[in-house]
């Protein structure tokens, strides 16, 4: 059942714009994105362009162990050095304040400032050390001797979860930080019933997120308070952790977050770079910046989830999906933080974007001494959408059914209720799913014979339209909130919390200000993401600003609206739903009379009540099952979007070689707000899946060290690897959408992956289960079919690894 809002905003409804009327959302080409001079230019401020006149730098000292004791950490050579102005080791934070993701979850905190005893993954931060120059605390970083008691180092999950494994956090415990069970209806009696049933076994691999821009912080510590300027995707969630790792209330944190290039979830968690700099702050008195390598990056920040999967089917001989069971195990690498989550939307995202009402799954997140894994893009579901739509083609051809035919015989349709209590409202999974297949014509895909070296492929899939989950404890569970002042000189002042990294946040709710007004763009003024200035926001993840954000800002702006149009309703002898605001003009339509500037409709309101301005305030929260992240059961989503692609690929058999000749890619996102925008997003999708599934991949030795942490050496595809583009947006307003929209963000990377897998599979007449699907592992398969017949490729040590699995621990 569709959420409605609650009494308190229903007056608010009455003054909105119909859609019939909107101006600006969902035109196109209306407006361009508001910090794009600034970009373009090169007049945007990043974090590492905050400077001051007197400012040190900090820089890290990094564990080359994957697993050790920290014996001891001697500074006397790195303190000789002219310009040392500092050293900090974990005993300068306060004990037990261990960083994390999730409020509600801080006993899962693990991991320390800086290590105060152990390090448990190569690059571990130790010790840092500060100086007045970025040349000088490089330089007397590796001056820092740190002795090291080498342990054991756990490298595969599997065997990090075996009962005799070192323990890599806590002595005498289980190396699983997490697991997830989830069920539903009756799986056993479903597979007993079933014309056919499967057991298959598929891998996704590590990747990092590769933003252009790299960590940094940049703190000043004055009057007892530290202002900190930090590569964030949650200013207010940062803010937490950092006053929390320093000891302190949050009320001594202000956190501001400038521009941010790129995040893809890599910027959700605090790390010892945010930390070190504001103690050093307050050691010495100056500003003091730390921002990292690459390398570091790539070692230290957060990466994807290696998932390793166990699935099995149940059809009828007509292709019902009856039943689903799968067993999930995600690498977590060594800390939880922003990965803790991983484990149960691995869950979720198995349950749609097809009907299943009999299932059985788990998924389970043991440490291992990998770099820890985080949230990415597509936050789980880029892997299991992989693996479990590669596996609907296996069972597709196995049963002699189009691979398109069992999608839609099987699809969600409009408010559905899933088999856990996901509660769909619109859904256009199977236009996208059609608009594909037509675009690529599938219909003649035989004239592609299997195994001639050019294949078509297909996938959905579905995502969430913002998590209800806040990550810190909020009143009425709020997770954004937003305050809009209309100013009688003719303008209006935004003031969000929300997170924009790049994807365009800030002009969206720009836009929706602008177009409840009746203002142009230019007369909206925005404050950025500031915990001092701007209200509570949880951040950007999950696919959450657009809707719950965008909830909260038109809100906002509804209430401010609702305020003005009452009085001048009042002075009218009307109905504030018969005033329109417009051109910068409010006015009731046919009456000359009552028709005035908005400066006019502000400076009057002001005049009457005591010269307050006119403001609005908003806030958005989740009103489904709190306790979803408890019980595994309930509605994660307000909304869902949906996504189907189609690829065309050429497989150069002799070298493995595979070229993407065309995508097509449908998108389900409810009402556009900014096509263009949408269409990039998707463009930029279609790049990342593209990498995940034939480029990127993080290389480790035995010992756990990362063999390219580096842009030379760690290779994601380019534009002149990227394929012709169609985008086709199948819109329809989502009655819970802020105008009717829904996600556009993480949800369309989910797709790609598969779609090129399956290609590549029909393509070579092989089935590959293992990505990333690269030249030197396609040729190697190519020359063992030739050799001995073999089809099936990658995942080959799953099953034995399955099979020896300790059980699944015991629920207090």
């Amino acid at each position: 059942m569709a959420i409605k809002s609650k009494d308190y905003y229903a007056e608010i409804e009455s003054v909105y714009k119909k859609p019939e009327d909107y101006e600006l959302a969902g035109k196109g080409n209306a407006y361009v994105r508001i910090d794009a001079e600034a970009k373009v230019t090169g007049k945007a401020i990043y974090t590492d362009d905050v400077s001051f006149p007197d400012m040190y730098y900090c820089k890290l000292v990094h564990s080359p162990y994957a697993h050790a004791l920290i014996k001891s950490i001697d500074f006397s050579e790195a303190l000789k050095v002219p310009g040392v102005k500092g050293v900090l080791t974990g005993k300068d934070f306060p004990e037990g304040h261990n960083l994390g993701n999730p409020e509600a979850f801080k006993e899962l905190a693990d991991k320390e400032p800086l290590c105060r005893k152990k390090v448990r993954m190569i690059g571990d931060e130790v010790a840092a050390v500060c100086a007045t120059t970025e040349e000088i605390a490089t330089e007397a970083a590796k001056l820092v001797k740190v002795e090291y008691e080498p342990l054991q180092p756990v490298l595969d999950p599997f065997d990090s979860m075996q009962p005799d494994a070192p323990a890599i956090h806590y002595p005498d415990s289980s190396n699983l930080s997490i697991f997830t069970v989830m069920n539903a209806g009756d799986p056993d009696k479903a597979f007993e019933e079933a014309d056919y049933t499967d057991k298959r076994y598929y891998k996704t691999q590590e990747m990092v997120h590769a933003a252009i821009e790299p960590h940094g912080a940049v703190a000043k510590y004055e009057n007892g308070e530290w202002t900190v300027w930090s590569t964030t995707q949650g200013a207010y969630v940062s803010r937490y952790w950092i006053a929390w790792g320093l000891g302190v209330p949050e009320s001594q944190v202000r956190l501001i977050k400038p521009m941010v290039g790129g995040g893809f979830g890599g910027k959700l968690d605090v790390f010892a770079h945010e930390l070190c700099p504001c103690k050093f702050a307050q050691m010495t008195g100056h500003p003091v910046k730390c921002v990292l390598k690459r390398d570091e990056v790539f070692m230290c920040t957060r990466t994807r989830h290696p998932i390793s999967f166990e699935l099995e089917s149940a059809f009828t001989k007509e292709g019902k999906l009856l039943a689903k069971r799968c067993k999930h195990i995600l690498d977590g690498g060594a800390y939880g933080g922003s990965g803790i989550a991983a484990n149960t939307l691995s869950l979720i995202c198995a349950t749609f974007p097809y009907k299943v009402e009999n299932i059985d799954m788990h998924a389970r997140r043991p440490y291992t001494n990998h770099p820890a894994s985080g949230a990415m893009r597509g936050y789980s579901a880029c892997q299991v959408h992989f693996a479990h739509e590669i596996h609907m083609d296996e069972a597709a051809n196995d049963l002699g059914i189009d691979p398109l035919e069992i999608r839609r015989i099987n699809e969600i349709t409009p408010y559905y209720t899933g088999p856990t209590g996901l509660e769909f409202t619109s859904c256009k999974f199977e236009e996208c799913l059609v608009a594909c297949a037509e675009a690529v014509d599938w219909k003649n895909r035989e004239r592609y014979p299997i195994g001639s070296g050019q294949a078509l492929g297909l996938s959905g899939s579905g995502f969430m339209s913002g998590t209800g989950f806040p990550v810190l404890v909020t009143p009425h569970y709020c997770s954004s909130s937003t305050i809009v002042r209309l100013n009688r000189e003719g303008y209006a002042v935004v003031f969000s919390g929300a997170n924009d990294i790049g994807q365009g946040c800030d002009t969206v709710m720009t836009m929706i200000v602008a177009e409840e007004l009746g203002l142009r763009m230019d007369e909206v003024k925005l404050i950025q993401s500031d915990t001092t200035s701007t209200p509570w926001d949880a951040g950007s993840f999950g696919s959450r600003v657009t809707f719950l954000g965008g909830n909260a800002c038109r809100r906002a702006v509804g209430d401010a609206k609702l305020k003005l149009l009452k009085h001048w309703a009042e002075e009218w002898g009307c109905k504030p739903s018969d005033i329109t605001m417009k051109d910068h003009r409010v006015f009731v339509k046919g009456d000359a009379e009552k028709n005035i500037s908005y400066n006019e409709a502000c400076f009057g309101y002001e005049e009457k009540n005591f010269g307050r301005c006119v403001a609005g305030v908003g806030s958005f929260a989740h009103e489904g099952d709190k306790d979803i992240y408890v019980k595994n059961v309930g509605n994660y989503a307000t909304a869902y979007s949906f996504s189907a692609s189609a690829a065309k690929v050429t497989v150069d058999k002799e070298t493995g070689q595979v070229e993407l000749d065309d995508f097509v890619f449908g998108h389900d996102c409810g009402r556009p707000l900014n096509i263009r925008a949408v269409e990039g997003q998707i463009e930029g999708s279609v790049l990342l899946g593209f990498g995940f599934s034939c480029f990127e991949e993080c290389i480790y030795d035995e010992e756990g060290r990362h063999k390219n942490p580096s842009f030379r050496d760690y290779r994601f595809p380019t534009a002149l690897d990227m394929p012709p583009i169609k985008t086709i947006i199948c819109s329809e307003y989502d009655p819970e959408g802020p105008m009717g929209a829904k996600e556009a963000g993480e949800g369309s990377t989910a797709p790609v992956g598969s779609a090129i897998g399956n290609a590549i599979n029909y393509a070579t007449g092989l089935t590959l289960k293992e990505l990333p699907i690269t030249p030197e592992k396609l040729w190697r398969a190519l020359r063992e079919n030739e050799k001995t017949g073999r089809k099936e490729f990658g995942a080959e040590d799953l099953p034995e690894k399955f099979a020896n699995m300790p059980p699944l621990p015991q629920r207090d």
